[in-house]
């Protein structure tokens, strides 16, 4: 098995958790405020404006349990999304932990860059993986991008991909003087994937169960030693200063 350092799907369910509890802090604090306004003057005898601010209080808490319903379901609509994408990243979290013993996983790096989903760093090189648990047929638009059953993405997951991936590259040579090529891959692990490669740039997209076949059974000719594989994995758990946060799970 592959020495797997991380966690799978570990930052979006943090991302969800924030989300909620900075929800959650904000009404606290609001509430928290107006009652003790209320109470001071109740104090200090104030009696006609503590009527005035009980009214208003009343019918802010009734105003602000509406505003709070309707944020607890955008927020429980959004940690499903979250949740989904956790998914996914376990699916291919498990994937790659089936990998040889030469291979070395990082998973949930969370760098200047943007969050990594998984580094996978071996013998037939180094690739950079970003799980979409989208569903549906991916295909490729004429300017590089990718469609989800012929329908463009919110966001262009190819170009911010390439933009890390060119971002990581320098830093990682910097870092320990690799100079090797990173490849970026698109996993869909409940999508039917129909995007050729080429069709995407520099970026390759494929399902998960295509993933040993891509990287561990790759023909490449100059395939990186094992000292250059720990030098490389140990620079990307540098890039991500995670270096003491990361487990081995092997």
């Amino acid at each position: 098995m592959a020495k797997v350092l991380g966690e799978s799907g570990r930052y979006v369910t943090e991302q969800s958790i924030k989300k909620y509890q900075k929800q959650f802090l904000v009404i606290f604090l609001v509430f928290w405020a107006l009652t003790f306004v209320d109470g001071y003057l109740y104090g200090v005898r104030n009696i006609p404006l503590a009527l005035i601010l009980t009214g208003f209080f009343s019918a802010s808490a009734l105003l602000s349990l509406k505003w709070t319903n309707k944020q607890i379901k955008a927020l429980e609509i959004e940690r499903i999304n979250f949740r989904k994408g956790a998914v996914g990243e376990a699916v291919v979290g498990y994937v790659l932990e089936s990998f040889p013993d030469d291979y070395q996983v990082i998973n949930d790096l969370s760098t200047p860059f943007g969050n990594i989903d998984h580094v996978v760093v071996g013998p037939t090189g180094i690739y950079v993986l970003d799980t979409k648990n989208w569903r549906g047929i991916i295909t490729a638009a004429d300017n590089g991008e990718i469609l989800v059953n012929g329908k463009p993405t919110d966001k262009p997951a190819v170009k911010i991909l390439t933009g890390r991936l060119m971002s990581i590259k320098e830093k990682i040579k910097v870092l320990c003087g690799a100079d090797s090529y990173v490849q970026g891959i698109l996993v869909f692990p409940s999508a039917h994937v129909d995007a050729k490669w080429g069709t995407t740039g520099y970026v390759h997209c494929m399902t998960d169960d295509t993933l040993y076949k891509y990287i561990v059974e790759n023909k490449k000719n100059n395939k990186l030693s094992k000292k250059e594989i720990d030098s490389i994995s140990h620079a990307f758990l540098a890039l991500a200063r995670m270096d003491t946060g990361f487990e081995d799970k092997k």
